[in-house]
């Protein structure tokens, strides 16, 4: 019968382990082009958000600016004059007597 030749032994050993050294180093280089990938897409993503949030404050800002002069007395008393409602001269209040509030 044949006997195995240690040193070829020793070879196929050391080919094997640079095999699954270069399998892990392609491996390994995979998972981290695509965690880069994902990195730089988030960083993007963030970026737009933070230009879609920028925009709604700016945004938010002249609405609020908006109803300020809206809201305002000058706006609201010549809304009233076009309406052509009658303006009040003389406020008369009632004045309720003891008898008819109710009492406990």
């Amino acid at each position: 019968m044949g006997q195995i030749n240690p040193k070829k032994s020793n070879i196929f050993k050391i080919k094997l382990v640079n095999l699954f050294l270069i399998a892990l180093i392609f491996v390994s280089g995979g998972f981290y082009l695509i965690g880069m990938n994902n990195l730089v897409v988030k960083g993007f993503e963030l970026q737009k958000l933070k230009h879609q949030a920028e925009s709604l404050a700016n945004e938010n800002q002249e609405i609020s600016t908006r109803k300020v002069v809206l809201e305002s007395y000058h706006n609201i008393d010549s809304k009233l004059r076009d309406l052509n409602m009658v303006a009040i001269d003389k406020i008369e209040y009632l004045t309720a007597t003891d008898e008819v509030i109710a009492k406990r």
